[in-house]
Formats: C-alpha cells, structure tokens, sequence
C-alpha cells in the first residue's frame, strides 16, 4: 500500500471515530444518570484518543 493512501485510510477512519464519538456524546447529552455519564466520558475518552494518535506524528 503507497504511504499516500495509508494516509488518507488513516484521516477517512479518524474523521468516522470523531463523528462517532461526537454523535455518542452529544446523545447521551440529554438524559441523566450516572450510565449515561459513563457513556459520555468514554466517548470524550476516544476523543481524546484520536487526538493523541494525531498528535504522536509531530513529537
């Protein structure tokens, strides 16, 4: 596989995971409870994920 579509493999699945984690926070958003916590703290968790993996190519 060319570097060049490995990386727009690598944008196209973290662009999926953000919208992803984004729809699961915003969701969850509206109804109380400490599961409905724990959901959004694990999306805001794979946020923050993809954003280190991001990150981790400029150190």
């Amino acid at each position: 596989m060319k570097e060049s579509t490995r990386s727009v493999l690598l944008v196209i699945a973290r662009t999926f995971v953000v919208a992803g984690c984004v729809a699961v926070v915003v969701g969850a958003r509206a109804t109380t409870g400490w599961g409905h916590l724990a959901i959004m703290l694990a999306a805001l968790g794979g946020l923050l994920a993809v954003l280190a993996s991001y990150n981790r190519r400029f150190r």
